[in-house]
């Protein structure tokens, strides 16, 4: 395969993604996952001042290689695999950490690049896929690296050739590999991996056909799937549950930005970091953090636009992404703190790389990464240098966590910050304001002095106090804790518990006279007495005066004098003796004036002196009702009071119901009620009537349902796919209830019924075959084999409405002539002596030996012995080696994806000798005009959004409710060759739950029961409780209250003289049917009445 043709394939396959990304994903997963060895502090402790700074170089690999795979083995060793330079390459080689060094392993039977490699849990590597030199471009082949014994074997097929395929290790050691893409574009399909039983697929496939994809294993043990490219550019991510094969895939929450050729890596806290990548706008500066706890994306955004870089996931559990490309590779680097959710800067790589590979190296604590390719000089060339990173220079040790500890800090075990301990009596501040002359301890404490709280604001407060940001406070001594006052006024003084001292008043209530006031005054320890105003009633100690008063000078004096009897119920003069006036008392009922008479005591009043007793004007005869004392009238008995006046208290009947409302929801009603009225005739007796009254009365009509109305139905929808012609159409149903007395609408539901419409047309287009493939033979000698050729289906898509192309294979026998084809490895002798050169440029003769080959005769390899040479060196730089014309390159520099026209190119290279090798000298560019079949325009299908919740029911008991959701329309572009959104709409559908209720509410309770109450003489009697009942309401969606009464029969004492005879409460002395006993039945026609226990016909005439 010449240069020329070697590099269009290159430009070729330039764009396509690196599975490296996928692998760093996975060595990011497996460093995450795996603790590294504890070394000692001597052999890891490292200041940032001893450290050799940034990106240094290691070993080179003996080959460059674009798009290899890393993997980290058990020993700790990176195996290297595939990659392209100029041919995809089948070798493998292995780095050794420890000397820096490359070693030789053994190479693939099928060189690749765009595969996958996986440590499995034995400590094998298992490769899968890629793109291979041959028809048809990819490879579904998959092989297992031994690292005992360096050697590959076969580990069977995928169902598909793929490439740019994602592979996940599963908790259970089994390998899914999803996805990936070859010459029929995208796929969805799943294939999975057992170590013991080989491959075999997945039932459902993902929802969406992509490559270019990352895969990332969650701790919940489920693989998420994110981005990547088939039919259009994927924001889309989904999930897969191994431990629940039949959910299949879900779609989870979409990212913001589509993007394929991004990393993905696994954080400590189990959400996943997406970086990078391009769509149609090209490489992307954004990254984004799914959290699975809560279904949601957070984005951040990062300082330079990339693809085709690597993620590595550091000790420290920060990620550092290095290289990829631009416009051009790049060798900046960048640091993502998932505790902070920014980037920034990190240290350049050596080299500008892309499509290269980055691991965790744990056992050194460093980052290599290797391989790739860089544009020097307008050229690509691929890379097969290495360099590694100390995690360490990720870290800067500047944070320490107190005062106490040096702010230069030492990094350890791969970016771990020690900071030494400051000395002891290192001056530091503890943070408190209660403390002085703070410094550091031997143990990195900082602490002070206490500030001494020792002068309390009062004898009644402790005399040791506490400090609190900087002020003291101090206890209150206990209530009755003996204190002074300092007031020559009060006795006794104690604390009163609240910092307070009190004591009891000194009492000044002995006056020096009755003519001072009772209660003085206290000044300087002495009591002083103010005299009582003049006039103020006193005794003067004389029994010859009366109404002695004091003077105001503290003197009392009276005057002697009886003529002023105190009512009209005393004689006067009355008779004065020890100091006091006596009258004698008139007659009980003389007449002392209008109305007016005296009682036994000698009082004056408004009444009636009636049979010996007083009556005041007003009582009531308590023996007639209707008869009062009315002086008015007589004052020597009773009068009849006014026709008409009350003579005993109305009796009213039970209130009747409530009733009278003018509508449902009216809370205002009225009742009424039988009043008995009493007053006295004119007659003087006490009559009675009847009548009712009436009062409002309400009651609660909240919550009471009260009308419904119905709005019109909705269109036809909620089809299942494009071939259901049965729907459904909603319309709104308002209910009303009662609320504040009125109508009001409260409560607004959904109604469905089912709906039609008419059938599509399903008719497809008819099979197409494609060219028979290659034919396979069994052998290298076989000449009869077979080939095939694929041949395309289409039928009708119920679920998108289009006739969906499928796939199969038929094949057929061929034949071939294999006579003289190579069929073994060839044995080798001696080589002979080096002599002759071959051509201009030759700087080697050739020198031969012996080969014995192996060829094909009739079906049989046989072997055959001839020569074979090799070169000898001569110098002929600088002389003219040849022109040579290029293959026209791809057809391109199309105005966009639907144009037909474009143009093509080729090299026209002029050679000369170098270095023993013809090699150009010049070189010039001719061009043509080509067409092509443009890939656009074609059919762009809807994209669809996770379902929402199910909702809208109408109660808490109801299962039927409905969700939606998003759909997405798309139209193809010509200008980016994708099906980009132009419209957004939403669909709904029918769901059902299981409803939260009915459910059992608790058990009924009952209340205690209350007080017995008499019903009969005979001790019966009946007893209540309440009792509550609990029912479930699927209007509001919780358990209800409902309060009764329960009644049972209870017993008291009887009555004296009454017996209960069965069911009937009597007195056995009167009663004939249980005369002296129960059942003794007075029936005879003579003695047939009860009189004391006796059947009696007469009171003197018993049985």
């Amino acid at each position: 395969m010449s240069d020329t043709f070697q590099a269009l394939k290159r430009l070729m396959h330039k764009a396509r993604l690196s599975l490296l990304l996928l692998s760093a994903l996975a060595l990011g997963s497996l460093s995450c996952n795996s603790k590294p060895a504890s070394p000692t502090p001597a052999a890891t402790a490292k200041s940032r001042a001893a450290l050799t700074t940034g990106w240094q170089a290691t070993g080179s690999m003996s080959l460059p290689r674009r798009l290899p795979t890393a993997t980290v083995l058990d020993s700790g060793k990176v195996l290297v695999v595939g990659g392209w330079d100029r041919d995809f390459l089948a070798s493998a080689e292995l780095y050794d950490p420890n000397s820096g060094t490359w070693l030789p392993t053994g190479a693939l039977s099928l060189g690749r690049e765009g595969h996958t490699a996986t440590l499995l849990s034995s400590g094998e590597v298992l490769v899968v896929g890629g793109e291979i030199g041959s028809d048809p471009g990819s490879t579904a082949t998959a092989a297992l690296y031994q690292p005992q014994t360096g050697l590959w074997t076969d580990a069977g097929s995928t169902s598909l050739a793929r490439a740019y395929s994602t592979a996940t290790l599963l908790p259970s050691g089994k390998v899914l590999v999803a996805g990936g893409g070859n010459t029929n574009g995208s796929h969805a399909r799943v294939d999975v991996y057992d170590p013991a039983g080989g491959w075999s697929t997945l039932p459902s496939t993902m929802n969406d056909e992509r490559r270019r994809h990352t895969a990332t294993l969650l701790p919940s043990g489920k693989v998420l799937v994110t981005g990547g490219r088939g039919w259009r550019i994927f924001e889309t991510a989904e999930a897969y549950d191994p431990g629940n094969p039949q959910a299949g895939w879900a779609f989870v929450a979409p990212m913001a930005t589509p993007r394929y050729d991004h990393t993905a890596t696994l954080l400590p806290s189990g959400k996943v970091l997406i970086a990078g990548g391009r769509n149609t706008t090209g490489p992307l500066n954004t990254s984004e953090v799914y959290d699975p706890a809560t279904n949601s994306w957070t984005v951040a955004q990062m300082a330079t636009p990339r693809t085709l870089h690597t993620a590595t996931l550091l000790p420290s559990g920060k990620v550092l992404v290095a290289g990829g490309e631009t416009s051009t590779p790049l060798d900046t680097a960048e640091l993502y703190d998932p505790e902070t959710n920014t980037w920034s800067a990190s240290i350049t790589l050596r080299t500008p790389r892309r499509l290269h590979a980055a691991v965790m190296l744990n056992a050194l604590s460093k980052v290599i990464v290797l391989g790739g390719e860089n544009v020097v000089a307008g050229q690509t060339a691929r890379l097969n240098t290495a360099e590694l990173l100390d995690t360490c220079e990720t870290v800067t040790c500047n944070t320490a966590p107190s005062q106490c500890h040096s702010s230069a800090g030492v990094c350890s075990n791969g970016g771990t910050c020690t900071y030494p301990l400051q000395p002891a009596g290192f001056s530091c501040n503890d943070g408190s304001a209660c403390t002085g002359n703070d410094v550091c301890g031997s143990t990195g404490t900082c602490s002070g002095t206490s500030v001494a709280c020792e002068a309390p604001p009062g004898q009644c407060y402790q005399s040791a106090g506490t400090c609190s940001d900087g002020s003291c406070s101090y206890s209150y001594k206990a209530a009755g804790t003996q204190c002074d006052d300092g007031d020559a006024c009060t006795l006794s003084e104690t604390c009163n518990g609240s910092g307070g001292c009190a004591g009891t008043p000194v009492s000044c209530t002995t006056p020096p006279g009755q003519c001072y006031q009772a209660a003085g005054t206290c000044s300087g320890g002495a009591c002083t007495y103010a005299p009582k105003t003049a006039g103020a009633t006193c005794n003067d100690g004389n029994a010859g005066t009366i109404n002695d008063v004091c003077n105001g000078a503290g003197a009392c004096a009276g005057v002697p004098a009886c003529t002023t009897p105190p009512s009209a119920c005393h004689d006067s003069p009355g008779t004065y003796a020890n100091g006091a006036c006596t009258y004698p008392v008139k007659a009980a009922g003389t007449a002392c004036g209008a109305g007016q008479v005296c009682n036994p005591a000698g009082q004056c009043l408004s009444g009636c002196w009636i049979g010996g007793a007083y009556y005041a004007a007003g009582v009531t005869n308590p023996s007639v009702a209707c008869q009062e004392c009315n002086p008015g009238v007589t004052t020597s008995g009773w009068s009849n009071k006014a026709v008409g006046s009350t003579c005993a208290a109305p009796t009213n009947g039970n209130w009747g119901s409530c009733d009278g409302f003018s509508d449902t929801c009216d809370e205002t009603g009225s009742q009424s009620r039988t009043v008995t009225a009493y007053a006295c005739t004119s007659s003087g007796a006490c009559g009675s009537s009847a009548g009712t009254e009436s009062q409002a009365c309400t009651r609660s009509t909240g919550g009471t349902a009260c009308g419904t109305s119905y709005g019109g139905w909705g269109s036809c929808e909620g089809f299942d796919n494009y071939c259901d012609t049965t729907g459904t159409q909603s319309r709104t149903v308002t209910g009303s209830t009662c609320g504040s007395g009125t109508c009001n609408a409260s409560s607004t539901s959904t109604e469905t019924q089912p709906c039609t419409r008419a059938a599509p047309n399903t008719s497809c287009a008819a099979p197409s075959y494609g060219a028979w493939g290659a034919c396979s033979f069994s052998d290298a000698c076989a000449q009869t084999g077979t080939q095939s050729r694929t041949v395309t289906t289409s039928s009708y898509s119920c679920a998108t409405g289009q006739c969906v192309a499928s796939t199969s294979t038929e094949t057929q026998s061929c034949t071939r002539n294999t006579d003289g084809n190579n069929c073994g490895t060839p044995s080798y002798g001696g080589w002979g002596t080096c002599s002759g050169y071959s051509g201009t440029c030759d700087e080697t003769g050739t020198q031969s030996r012996s080969v014995t080959s192996y060829s094909c005769s009739s079906g049989t390899c046989r072997s055959s012995t001839g020569t074979e040479s090799q070169t000898c060196n001569r110098n002929r730089d600088g002389v003219s080696c040849g022109t040579n014309t290029g293959a026209w390159g791809s057809c391109g520099g199309f105005s966009d994806f639907c144009d037909a026209s474009g143009s093509q190119s080729r090299t026209v290279t002029d050679y000369e000798c170098g270095s023993g090798s013809c090699d150009v000298a010049s070189s010039d560019t001719e061009s043509q005009t080509c067409t092509r079949t443009p890939p656009g325009p074609k059919a762009c299908p809807p994209s669809y959004g996770s379902w929402s919740a199910c909702g809208g029911f109408s109660d808490a008991c109801d299962a039927t409710g409905t969700q939606s959701r998003q759909v997405t329309y798309y139209t193809y572009s010509c200008a980016t060759g994708q099906c980009t959104p132009t419209a957004n709409g939403s669909e709904t559908q029918t769901c059902t739950r299981t409803p939260p209720g009915p459910q059992a509410c608790q058990p009924t309770s009952y209340g205690p029961w209350g007080t017995c109450n008499r019903a009969t003489p005979c001790g019966q009697g009946y007893q209540e409780r309440t009792v509550t009942t609990y029912s479930y309401s699927c209007a509001s969606g919780a358990c209800g209250a409902t309060t009764t009464t329960q009644t049972q029969d209870c017993s008291l004492p009887s009555y004296p003289g009454w017996t209960l005879c069965g069911t009937t409460c009597t007195v056995l002395d009167y009663d004939s049917d249980n005369c002296g006993s129960c059942g003794n039945a007075c029936t005879g026609p003579k003695y047939n009445i009860c009189m004391e226990g006796n059947c009696c016909n007469s009171p003197s005439n018993c049985l």
